[in-house]
């Protein structure tokens, strides 16, 4: 279910740093969540002439039920990440992340279990699918 969308000014970023960024945000993740790799998607979508204060920005979705400090943790290490790849500059980049029940999503055909909930079975299921 984690899925983040990075909005940015056209043609400012190739193919390689995207490739990157997708990688640091499973990497940060996963790391923070303990999700399988498999799970986290990552999308960008270029955008015409922003003259948003902040032209680059991360929308991530997730599952509720993280306390605060693990969100806000999150968000602040993608955007920290976003902009060492990028060379963006940190004043440039914006985001949030929201989140929806776990029963409102399914990954490999499973409902999703609430955090914490996973359990061991759960896990090995996700990583075979």
């Amino acid at each position: 279910m984690p899925f983040y969308r990075c909005t940015v000014p056209n043609d400012s970023i190739d193919f390689e740093k995207r490739q990157a960024v997708a990688k640091a945000f499973t990497d940060i993740h996963c790391g923070s969540t303990g999700a399988p790799r498999q799970f986290v998607q990552v999308a960008f979508f270029e955008e015409e002439d922003t003259d948003y204060p902040t032209p680059y920005y991360i929308d991530g979705g997730n599952r509720a039920g993280r306390p605060e400090q693990v969100r806000e943790k999150l968000l602040a290490d993608l955007k920290h990440a976003f902009g060492e790849i990028t060379g963006v500059p940190a004043d440039l980049i914006d985001g949030r992340i929201t989140e929806g029940r776990a029963s409102w999503s399914m990954e490999g055909g499973q409902v999703l279990p609430e955090p914490g909930e996973e359990g061991a079975e759960w896990y090995e299921d996700a990583a075979a699918n």
